[in-house]
């Protein structure tokens, strides 16, 4: 039982560390000059991974509450991996709806104001991601239909880690995508108000 647990303990261990230096990748994005060095980074990253882990594993086997660690640590990414994959099904309907409904009036708002491309990416990337807000930073923003002065939430739904939105009103809808970036759920995609 005890070298089950352990086992399973290097191996999520190992599958976090290594989850969370790919996510945020980007941070170190300048050493991955070409793919010869991004390969060697990649399996660096994996083998620190499993090397961290397996010495933290060392250190938990040689205590006193070996097994209640090993448990509470295995539950504990459990949760966290359990959140990143389903995270749209942790916050209550109403949540996700009121959210989505402001960053939506937040993209129109950005249509009316005249600004330069590096702050219309600045205030784009408050409310979508930095691939929807690099593009809003070169197209621009399509501004709200006329006739529309309130917008409503029309349709809603959940998908694993994200959810979209249909919003709309006077007879006119946009679909909307969020997912969840850093702490707080932005837009990833969008149609036009038609």
């Amino acid at each position: 039982m005890r070298s089950s647990i352990r086992t399973l303990f290097i191996l999520m261990g190992a599958g976090t560390v290594f989850y969370l230096f790919m996510k945020y990748s980007y941070l170190v994005g300048f050493l991955f000059l070409n793919s010869i060095i991004g390969a060697l980074t990649f399996l660096a990253a994996l083998i620190g991974a499993i090397w961290a882990t397996v010495k933290l594993d060392r250190i938990i086997s040689e205590s006193r509450y070996e097994f209640p660690v090993h448990s509470a640590a295995i539950l504990l990414m459990s949760l966290f991996f359990a959140y990143q994959m389903f995270a749209s099904h942790f916050y209550s309907e109403q949540y996700l709806k009121a959210e989505g409904l402001e960053k939506v009036e937040q993209l129109f708002e950005l249509a009316e104001m005249d600004l330069d491309e590096n702050e219309l990416r600045a205030r784009a990337e408050q409310i979508a991601v930095k691939e929807s807000a690099y593009v809003i930073s070169l197209y621009g923003v399509n501004s709200r239909p006329d006739g529309i002065e309130e917008l409503e939430v029309l349709e809603f739904k959940r998908r694993y880690h994200a959810y979209d939105l249909v919003v709309g009103g006077n007879g006119k809808s946009a679909s909307f995508t969020f997912i969840r970036d850093g702490l707080d759920f932005k837009i990833s995609g969008n149609s036009i108000m038609e």
